[in-house]
Order: C-alpha cells, then sequence, then structure tokens
C-alpha cells in the first residue's frame, strides 16, 4: 500500500512538473512572438508619399518604406470609412459582413467573426487601441482592445476625448463649426491655418493619450498597439507650422477632363456633386494650389506624429522584435475627374491606398527597400498578422497572407451608394473592370443577367480613367474575361451575417 502512495505521488509530481514546464514554454513562446504596431489614417492617397510624389513631405512613412516593403497595388474593399474598417478588422468583404455603408454596422452579439483586436488578445498579447475605428451605427464595447482611447466616437468603448478634454473637445467644433458635415463641403477643402495648439486637434490628443501610455507602460507581453488618425480627411485645418514646409505655388493639383459632363456610370449622382463642380469649376488656381497643399500639410502633419511615436517605442525598446503595418481605409479624389471630391466611387484616387510592412521583425525573405507590384487589399491584413506571428484563423478568411507570392492576380471594391445597385471593380495593375448589377439581397449568385451597365479602363495608357473602353470591341474578349473572374469571386463571399 505505502509503495502504491510513493508511486501516485510520483506520477502526480511527475504531472505536476510537466504541466508547469509546458506552460512556462507555453509563456516562453507567447513572450517571443514579435510587437505589432498598425498604423493608420484616414482617406489617404495612395500617392500621397514623398518616395512616389516629391511634393509631399513624409519622412516617417518613407523610412518604413524604405526599411519594408511597399504594396503599389494596395487597395480598400470599399470606398467609405465604416464599410472599409469593417472589412479591415474582421477580414471580411463587405458582401459577407452586410456593411455596405456608412450609415450602416453590427451590433457587438451580431459579429460573425473575432475582431482584430480580439484574435491577439486570445493568443496572449496586451492590446491597445487609440483612435478611430468607426465599427458603425451601433454603441460597441472595445471589441478586443484592453486599453482604448477614441478621439470622439463615443459609441466605440473607452475613453474619449469629449469625456476627457471636453473644453479642447468645444474649441475644435467651434473652429470647424462652418466646414459643413464630415468637415467636407467647400471651405472644408479649402481649409486655413488652425489657431489651435495641436492638443486641441482631435488626432493632437491621440497622440498625447498614446505617448503616454508608451512612457508608462510595464507590461511585459508582447504588445498588439492600433494607432488610428481621424486626417488627412478634411477639414483642411492644420495646426500652425505644416503649411510653411510647402511652397503653394509650385503645387501641382487635379486636371479636367474636356467634359461638359459627368461621365461615371456607377457613381453618378453621388458624392454632393453639384455643390463641389459648382464650386471648384470656378475656384482660382490659387485656391485649387491652396487646398491641395494644405491636404498635404495634413499628411505630413500625421506623418509626424506617427514618428513621434515610434521614436517612443524605440525609446522603450518596444522596436527590437517588431512588425509594423501601414495603411488607410480609403483614397482621396482631390477634385479629379470632373470636380469630385472625398471618395463614393470606385476609381483609382478612392479605391487605392498605401500600404506598407516595415520593421525588425519582418521576415528575413522579404526584401528591404522593395515595392511588391502584386495584388493586395485591406481584407489581407488580418490573414497576414495571423499567419506571421502563428494564430490560427478560426474562421476561414477570403483574404491572403501579403507574405507570400502566390497570391490571386486581381484585386476587389464595392460601392453600393444608388438604391437598388451594386457596383463592383475587378482590378489588375494593367486594366480595371467596374459593373453595376440589380442589387441582390443575400449578396451572392450574381450573373450575367444581372448586370445594368459596366465601365473598363486601360489602366497603362489611361491611368486617369478618362476613357470608358466598355463594350469596344478590341477589348471584348478581356472584358469578358474579368466578367467572369469578378463573378466567380463575388459569389464566393458567402453572407456570414444574416
Amino acid at each position: 500500500m505505502k509503495t502504491a502512495k510513493l508511486a501516485i505521488i510520483l506520477l502526480v509530481s511527475i504531472c505536476i512538473f510537466s504541466c508547469k514546464k509546458e506552460v512556462a514554454k507555453v509563456e516562453k513562446e507567447t513572450l517571443k512572438r514579435p510587437n505589432i504596431i498598425f498604423l493608420m489614417d484616414d482617406q489617404h492617397r495612395f500617392d500621397a508619399l514623398g518616395i512616389l510624389n516629391k511634393q509631399v513631405i513624409t519622412p516617417t512613412l518613407d523610412n518604413l518604406a524604405k526599411n519594408g516593403v511597399l504594396y503599389s497595388q494596395a487597395v480598400c474593399q470599399a470606398p467609405m470609412c465604416v464599410p472599409s474598417r469593417n472589412s479591415m478588422m474582421l477580414g471580411l468583404y463587405p458582401n459577407q459582413t452586410g456593411v455596405y455603408r456608412n450609415s450602416d454596422g453590427l451590433k457587438d452579439e451580431e459579429l460573425p467573426v473575432k475582431t482584430m483586436a480580439e484574435y491577439f488578445k486570445e493568443a496572449g498579447y496586451e492590446t491597445a487601441g487609440f483612435g478611430k475605428t468607426h465599427w458603425g451605427k451601433h454603441k460597441t464595447n472595445t471589441r478586443g482592445f484592453e486599453t482604448r482611447y477614441t478621439s470622439e466616437i463615443k459609441e466605440e468603448g473607452g475613453f474619449t476625448m469629449l469625456e476627457m478634454n471636453p473644453e479642447a473637445k468645444k474649441k475644435y467644433d467651434d473652429e470647424i463649426a462652418d466646414m459643413g458635415p464630415g468637415e467636407e463641403n467647400n471651405l472644408g477643402y479649402l481649409g486655413f491655418t488652425s489657431k489651435l495648439e495641436e492638443e486641441q486637434h482631435r488626432d493632437g490628443w491621440i497622440t498625447k493619450q498614446v505617448l503616454n501610455y508608451i512612457n508608462k507602460r510595464e507590461d511585459e507581453r508582447p504588445l498588439f498597439l492600433y494607432l488610428s488618425y481621424m486626417k488627412p480627411h478634411a477639414g483642411h485645418n492644420v495646426p500652425k507650422g505644416y503649411e510653411d514646409l510647402y511652397d503653394a505655388d509650385i503645387i501641382k493639383y487635379a486636371e479636367q477632363p474636356n467634359w461638359t459632363a459627368d461621365n461615371s456610370p456607377h457613381s453618378e449622382g453621388v458624392n454632393r456633386r453639384d455643390m463641389y463642380r459648382e464650386y471648384w469649376s470656378k475656384a482660382s488656381k490659387e485656391d485649387w494650389q491652396l487646398m491641395t497643399m494644405r491636404y498635404y500639410a495634413n499628411v505630413t502633419w500625421i506623418d509626424d506624429m506617427m514618428g513621434r511615436t515610434l521614436a517612443a517605442l524605440k525609446e522603450k525598446g518596444l522596436l527590437e522584435n517588431t512588425l509594423i503595418v501601414y495603411t488607410s481605409d480609403h483614397g482621396e479624389m482631390l477634385g479629379e475627374r470632373y470636380y469630385k471630391f472625398n471618395k463614393y466611387n470606385l476609381y483609382d484616387a478612392s479605391v487605392r491606398i498605401p500600404m506598407i510592412l516595415s520593421g525588425t521583425a519582418l521576415p528575413k525573405k522579404i526584401q528591404r527597400n522593395s515595392v511588391d507590384n502584386l495584388s493586395a487589399e485591406n481584407t489581407d491584413l488580418l490573414p497576414t498578422l495571423l499567419d506571421f506571428a502563428d494564430i490560427k484563423q478560426d474562421n476561414r478568411l477570403l483574404g491572403e497572407s501579403l507574405l507570400s507570392t502566390n497570391r490571386n492576380k486581381a484585386t476587389f471594391a464595392a460601392l453600393h451608394e444608388r438604391k437598388g445597385e451594386a457596383a463592383f471593380m475587378w482590378r489588375t495593375a494593367n486594366y480595371k473592370l467596374i459593373l453595376v448589377f440589380n442589387k441582390k439581397e443575400n449578396a451572392i449568385n450574381y450573373t450575367e443577367k444581372d448586370i445594368i451597365t459596366g465601365e473598363f479602363y486601360n489602366l497603362e495608357e489611361d491611368p486617369k480613367e478618362w476613357t470608358n473602353l466598355y463594350n469596344s470591341k478590341n477589348i471584348l474578349s478581356l472584358q469578358k474575361t474579368y466578367q467572369k473572374e469578378l463573378i466567380n469571386f463575388l459569389n464566393q463571399q458567402e453572407m456570414l451575417v444574416e
């Protein structure tokens, strides 16, 4: 009996020792995982980077690209904030989430998959989110962020500028009061030099919060840090000092096609067309240059705050084993293509985005200071990060790892701004097809019979997309190929939200 008891005690001791050893191994593996720093801004054109456009000053983003990879063909999945950001944070397409427009959104209990932050939190990361996620119309919890600060959207959970510094928020609101909804009327675009201090701006306040957090952080877990700014989205009320870096007199601005009316079959009648066309068709060269320059100055301000954040992370030793991601939710037309402003269409200035992977933990197989010309989408970011951190997907995501060179040849985006219609884009570096369908409520099973009209562009010869070749004899065969591929891809997007 005594021998049996000793055997049991020994067996239990071995089990306890083994379990402790296994737990220690898991904890060690978790601690070895790289930090993820996710940087994002709002309405940033794909070409508003110093490395692509000498008019723009972006030393932080240029440095990330020089020490990483720039994805030259990256696109968003919907050219507006809410559906684009839902797609990115969930790794799903708009047809899968059912979030098509800025007026949409999902309740917490309706989320069909884990959010990006939830994946990392469950994998043992400390998760901290600063700035805009813009989930939509419903009040939400923090959706995986343990630390959460937002500039003004109180529905997103966490601390807000309105609660913590209402005096500064009121000063900001007073300054932009005449810029209209979303700060996007004509004054919002023309802009002016702000009279406010940086911390009285929403993005300046967020920067102060993230710097305070970094300086005080003591957590030993790997870090998933999300920092998302509200600019360079209009209004163009840039803090003092940033406009001084530019010479407005030499700024190049949007060229206009020789049209007497808008020619945009998939997006006619949206995007506050009359208001913009009436003003900017008569605006002076000086106003065009000021408007464009102030957009770039906003870009430079955001770039500077990102740089200060990365410097603080480096000082804290948090960039030694780190992957850095940078992207935006959509582009900005800046008056291109017959006085179009903001987004709400599927043309390149709106759907293409700047995208960079960088950092000390970037795999060795990825060449630094390189440009990846393959397809890339914001829906690829979640599977990329999960693959990189060795975290298993709970549900099959259609996005692909950007660390792979075996990716789809084309990219996809959707627009649901016109009642009863759905417009979809299928784009390669050389050509773009846009098809307008009678919208299906179940979002799948589209066929050729559902097509209303379309657009087709040769992006090599016509990068401004002024010449619609749809149904032209010389491209009809290629158009049909793209059409078949687009419909096939659409019908893979099983709707996950009823």
